[in-house]
């Protein structure tokens, strides 16, 4: 079994919960009523489409998006 990193970005929403989406994965997105469950929620979402882009004799994308942070005043 080899190992596979992809990040994702969580965000809290007004109404309560989590959503979660992996950049690498157009698509691949879900929401949870906590964070725990936004993240096992998410790694099985990431592994399904691993598994589909397999399925389908398909390489996989990588995992090469810049994660950083801006500052604005206003």
């Amino acid at each position: 079994m080899k190992l596979y990193n992809y990040k994702i970005i969580i965000e809290e929403c007004e109404e309560g919960g989590f959503y979660a989406e992996c950049p690498a994965f157009p698509g691949c997105h879900i929401e949870g009523e906590t964070y725990e469950e936004t993240m096992k929620e998410m790694k099985e979402a990431v592994k399904n489409f691993i598994e589909d882009y397999r399925s389908r004799n398909e390489e996989f994308p990588s995992d090469n998006f810049l994660v950083t942070s801006i500052q604005i005043a206003v």
